[in-house]
């Protein structure tokens, strides 16, 4: 084998995340090596715009772990202030349709030698993905909408935060109490 393993990529299906501190989109990704060996890590790098309008909306990476022929994973994507009002009026345009998400897959893959086996202290060989893979996959309007449901998933920088409030207005002091002088004790 000359170079990196062959991998082929497909995205199995987009769902809103809920588990996280603000609003996030998860992309279930299959990753496959072709030939069904063994792959020891893949860096994996992908770029998601949103295709009517030619906005990026992020660009993220993930750790795929060892796998022996093929593994699923998922992507997280924030849900930035300009990203949501972009998708929103988009969605709000194609009524119950969805948005077109272009996304653009590259990385770097680590693997065993020639005979295939991991060695203990042996030193993968590493490559870059020898793919191109993009692929289109539809954003329905319905898991954006359920995303923007869930309750406390505000964009909290749209809020102020309390570092950055004012203190209290107090009285203003001329600072009689200072200068008063004690009563002379018996």
């Amino acid at each position: 084998m000359n170079g990196p393993p062959e991998l082929g990529l497909e995205v199995l299906g987009v769902e809103a995340g809920t588990a996280a501190a603000t609003p996030v989109l998860s992309l279930r990704v299959g990753l496959r090596r072709m030939d069904g060996g063994l792959v020891q890590c893949v860096l994996l790098t992908t770029t998601v715009t949103i295709k009517p309008a030619r906005l990026s909306w992020a660009r993220v990476g993930a750790t795929v772990p060892t796998f022996r022929g093929g593994t699923e994973l998922t992507l997280t994507l924030p849900c930035r202030t300009g990203v949501r009002a972009a998708a929103e009026r988009h969605l709000h345009a194609l009524g119950d349709g969805g948005v077109q998400l272009d996304l653009a897959f590259d990385g770097t893959v680590f693997y065993p030698g020639e005979d295939g086996a991991p060695r203990d202290g042996q030193v993968p060989r590493t490559g870059q993905a020898p793919w191109r893979h993009e692929t289109t996959v539809l954003l329905p309007a319905e898991t954006w909408r359920d995303l923007m449901a869930v309750p406390g998933l505000r964009d909290r920088r749209s809020e102020p935060s309390p570092r950055h409030e004012l203190p209290p207005r107090r009285e203003p002091s001329l600072g009689h109490e200072a200068l008063r002088e004690e009563e002379p004790t018996a």
